[in-house]
């Protein structure tokens, strides 16, 4: 996903605010299941985040143009870490391992796998 930084991603100084790294990766992963129509519901199943581990590398400023990019880290029978890398100019500037677990009626469940197929 590539994007732009806008004012309002911004802080004071022009410098994007530290969550907006963190919401530009959740909305990368939530793109992948918008392209391939499947809904996340409670009746259909959904992801939840379950922890975040973040690593700030280098500042993104008003105007620059970013792209997140997301791997498969690691597996197991109902969540899965994801490697977020945000990158500008090709050179990464933030990274996020984010855990997550797989939610239907209100129970941890085992990942389908054509949702699983959509994560990587």
């Amino acid at each position: 996903m590539k994007t732009r930084i806008y004012y309002d991603d911004t802080d004071a100084g022009g410098v994007m605010y530290h969550t907006n790294y963190i919401k530009y990766c959740e909305r990368a992963r939530s793109d992948k299941m918008f392209e391939a129509n499947i809904v996340m519901d409670d009746e259909n199943g959904y992801f939840l985040v379950k922890s975040l581990e973040a690593n700030y590398i280098k500042p993104v400023i008003l105007g620059d143009t970013i792209e997140v990019k997301t791997t498969l880290a690691s597996c197991k029978k109902a969540s899965a870490v994801l490697l977020q890398e945000i990158f500008k100019d090709n050179k990464k500037v933030f990274e996020l391992n984010v855990t997550i677990v797989y939610m239907k009626q209100g129970r941890i469940r085992a990942i389908p796998q054509e949702k699983l197929d959509i994560i990587l």
